[in-house]
């Protein structure tokens, strides 16, 4: 449900317009013509088809322009359609859809030839309501995903090393001590691998043990030198093999796995780090304070190199789900956030903003004042997510870098309240 949107300046009129409901084995459409000539199909999920038909869809109506609606959720079908410049997407958010259908199905009847149609309908009736679906360029596509498997793998490697910890807790409590309780990392599964059981590291040498670490990059502090100590007078859980044997054998199954997964995500930052430096957002990233190595390009990615995607930063917040909703009935006003977001992109602004606080005097006391006034915490970091978004937009569309002491005088100039708490905190 990440879509990029820009407002519906529609110059040529549709050649025909098309529903599209995705299944794991075939795809149903609804097509009507301008002439208004109306076809229901139903494609195989095969790629090889699916290009076919589009090919010959595009030689039909001479590369006019087509409308084509589907459900949001069903991305793993816009690469296949990034390839035909005629196609207008707009990606349609499944309860939109739901709501849609029980204006015309009030009973709660379902059914996919039903679903495609009334996509049709709706794109063709109230275009000029929707967002227009705009693919970025090809580095921040491959940026986005980049950050998106490096997460993925981040989240392996948590699996992981829970796994491993919980395992290790059964039956090798010294292990975890050695390892300062820290199980994501290649020093934890080479370990594991080298001296599987309490057994294994008292009888081998103390000094290959310290070999050991050394050899994994530990320094001998004094520190080591005190867990290594307490090897020979350690008492383990059970000496007995039956309790033993088995979690060992499942230590040592995880930990090569640790060590791939570890292996994989070193890899994938690395990729992005070359992907990072040639993307033009680059300086902006680097300008903001507190994103760092892991944060930059995700930022870089969020925003893409399209400014007309969005037309105002109000515009991309309320597309990442940062922006608050308000529901107003009457006299009564509520201001809600939002729950039906892109999580990864939200998260991206999230976390950008508690990173923030670190580095940014103004940032700090803008958090520091709405929890002051009541707000949670998790509240004022949204809202101060929120301030971002626009502050990045502006350096975004200006084509500028951030320049927080140029932003610090901004908000004197407009007597903001934090500029003066931030100068008496300085």
């Amino acid at each position: 449900m990440n879509m990029n949107t820009e407002d519906n300046t529609l110059a040529a009129a549709p050649a025909a317009w098309i529903g599209w409901d995705w299944a794991d084995q075939h795809h149903d459409l609804f097509l009507e013509t301008a002439a208004g000539k109306t076809e229901a199909l139903r494609l195989a999920h095969r790629p090889e088809e699916l290009h076919a038909w589009l090919k010959a869809l595009g030689q039909r109506f001479g590369g006019g322009p087509v409308v084509l609606c589907l459900e949001a959720s069903r991305s793993a079908l816009l690469p296949i359609f990034w390839e035909y410049p005629f196609l207008e997407l707009y990606l349609i958010n499944p309860k939109s859809m739901a709501r849609f259908r029980e204006v015309v199905r009030p009973s709660g009847s379902k059914s996919d030839p039903l679903d495609c149609r009334l996509a049709c309908q709706l794109v063709k009736s109230h275009r000029n309501l929707l967002h227009r679906f705009l693919a970025q360029d090809p580095l921040t596509q491959e940026l986005a995903q980049m950050v998106r498997v490096r997460r993925d793998l981040v989240h392996q490697r948590t699996m992981l090393a829970n796994q491993l910890k919980g395992v290790l807790k059964l039956y090798y409590p010294l292990a975890l001590e050695l390892l300062r309780d820290d199980t994501t990392t290649a020093l934890a599964a080479n370990f594991v691998l080298k001296f599987p059981t309490l057994r294994a590291v008292q009888e081998a040498p103390l000094h290959q043990v310290r070999r050991f670490f050394r050899g994994q990059g530990c320094r001998l502090t004094e520190g080591l030198e005190q867990r290594l100590a307490a090897i020979a007078p350690a008492a383990g859980v059970s000496g007995e093999a039956h309790w033993n044997n088995p979690n060992s054998f499942m230590a040592c199954s995880l930990a090569p796995m640790l060590n791939a997964v570890i292996t994989r995500i070193e890899e994938a930052e690395e990729h992005i780090r070359i992907l990072a430096q040639q993307h033009p957002n680059q300086a902006l990233a680097q300008s903001v304070p507190g994103a760092a190595a892991a944060l930059e390009p995700r930022l870089m990615a969020v925003l893409g190199t399209r400014p007309e995607a969005s037309s105002s930063g109000q515009h991309l917040a309320v597309r990442d789900g940062v922006a608050p909703r308000r529901v107003q009935s009457g006299n009564t006003c509520v201001i809600r956030r939002r729950r039906a977001k892109p999580q990864f992109d939200h998260q991206t602004w999230i976390e950008y903003a508690k990173c923030s606080t670190l580095e940014s005097a103004w940032a700090r006391q803008f958090v520091e004042a709405k929890i002051k006034a009541g707000k949670s915490y998790y509240t004022a970091i949204r809202a101060l997510a929120y301030k971002w978004i626009r502050v990045l937009y502006a350096c975004w569309k200006k084509n500028e870098v951030y320049d927080e002491n140029k932003y610090l005088q901004a908000l004197q100039r407009h007597n903001s309240p934090y500029q003066t708490q931030t100068e008496a905190a300085a």
